[in-house]
């Protein structure tokens, strides 16, 4: 029986430029940063306390390079959208204005690969 998910994996073109979007901006700590040859390193975040995290993976490793930015479609979840907004605009970061709609608000950041990251604040 499953118990969790474990990691899921992000694609990326540059791993030390991911790890700095999703450390520095995003707030996310650095689970496993270990060696892996030349598939590059085996590189895994998540946020303070979760179960699942995100596997920023060379994607040149893989052979998976047509899925930079591409590889996922991304919902993480805030209390408080607009100060993220406003942390994230502020450090110049591509984000869009925080928009309402009836289940919440939220907001679109791009990491350095052009994969759109949806941020929720429930309403």
């Amino acid at each position: 029986m499953i118990t969790k998910i474990n990691t899921v994996t992000l694609y990326v073109g540059d791993q030390q430029k991911a790890r700095d979007f999703y450390v520095e901006h995003l707030g996310l700590r650095v689970r496993r940063d270990e060696d892996m040859g030349p598939m590059g390193r085996w590189l895994e975040v998540a946020p303070e306390g979760a179960e699942s995290g995100f596997m920023l993976a060379s994607a040149a490793g893989f052979g998976k390079q047509d899925q930079i930015g591409a590889s996922a479609d991304i919902v993480l979840h805030t209390d408080d959208v607009v100060a993220l907004h406003h942390r994230l605009s502020t450090a110049g970061l591509p984000v869009t204005e925080p928009e309402t709609q009836a289940w919440g608000t939220f907001i679109k950041v791009t990491d350095p690969d052009g994969l759109g990251i949806v941020v929720s604040q429930p309403g």
